[in-house]
């Protein structure tokens, strides 16, 4: 493994979020009409800023539905600093360490960074093929963060769900690779800390091709501020409760004719033999 990333080293610096009712049109992926309308819940607004809840433990209640989608954190298409363009906004380098703003990718890789990055190559993205979201490219969309014995639970957008269990000391063989890799949490005084290896090297951090390799070790901290803020790297707030923006029905294989555009101008660019890191279309 000669690249890896540390979250909690290189995300996100803090911003206020917008309310997740007012994101169900991203966050249900493009659907329109009846179903999207019937999808949407009412508006509950989350309750007056409070001190952090206590588990029966005496630590940290992390229970609910968190939005951070607001503010510069709403454009993850390129971590670092940027300028608008077709399609993209613009917008501050969202890495907090190095202090320069930019991951420090030894040549090769930031070689094949550019590469992905290149609008040819975009049908290579998995996202775009219904597959799985790197850890950090899902911080924007709304989650809902439950307990469950002794696992702490994240349902995220498009139903992936991360069972992180709290008394597990040790990470499955090195032999076993993970899409979202393998996580172990622990308590650092009321600070929740999730280590992740075992990933399996195929989903990427951002739509502008940033990456890690499947030898990443990610890890997370999970620190409530009050009430209705975490800080999760990335500043996190409550959103409202009711709120369908994790769960609403996955419609990304449906009608997914972005993917049909994206085949075409890759293989107009290269032939039509893929990529050897391209999935198949689905």
């Amino acid at each position: 493994m000669r690249f890896f990333f540390l979250i909690a080293t290189v995300a996100v610096i803090a911003a206020m979020s917008v309310p997740a009712s007012a994101q169900d049109d991203a966050g249900l992926a493009g659907a329109a009409g009846p179903d999207a309308q019937a999808n949407r819940r009412a508006y509950v607004p989350p309750a007056p800023t409070g001190p952090v809840p206590r588990r029966p433990d005496g630590k940290p209640d992390l229970t609910g539905v968190w939005d951070g989608s607001g503010g510069v954190l709403h454009n993850t298409v390129i971590l670092e600093e940027h300028p608008g363009g077709f399609g993209v906004q613009a917008g501050k380098s969202l890495i907090i360490d190095p202090k320069d703003g930019k991951i420090p990718y030894q040549p090769w890789a930031l070689a094949e960074r550019d590469r992905r990055r290149d609008d040819a190559n975009g049908y290579e993205d998995q996202v775009g093929h219904c597959e799985f979201y790197d850890i950090g490219r899902t911080h924007q969309f709304a989650k809902d963060f439950m307990f469950s014995g002794n696992n702490f639970v994240i349902n995220d957008f498009q139903h992936i769900t991360r069972v992180i269990p709290i008394d597990r000391k040790e990470h499955l063989p090195p032999g076993i690779r993970l899409w979202l890799g393998d996580s172990i949490g622990r308590w650092d005084g009321d600070t929740l800390v999730v280590d992740t290896t075992n990933f399996n090297g195929r989903t990427r951090m951002a739509l502008g091709g940033d990456f890690h390799g499947a030898g990443a070790h990610i890890v997370e901290r999970f620190t409530m501020v009050d009430s209705n803020t975490i800080n999760w790297t990335i500043l996190r707030q409550r959103g409202p409760q009711g709120t369908a923006q994790y769960d609403v029905e996955d419609t990304c294989h449906e009608g997914n004719v972005d993917l049909a555009h994206l085949k075409n101008t890759y293989e107009q660019a290269h032939g039509s033999a893929a990529h050897p890191t391209a999935n198949p279309a689905k």
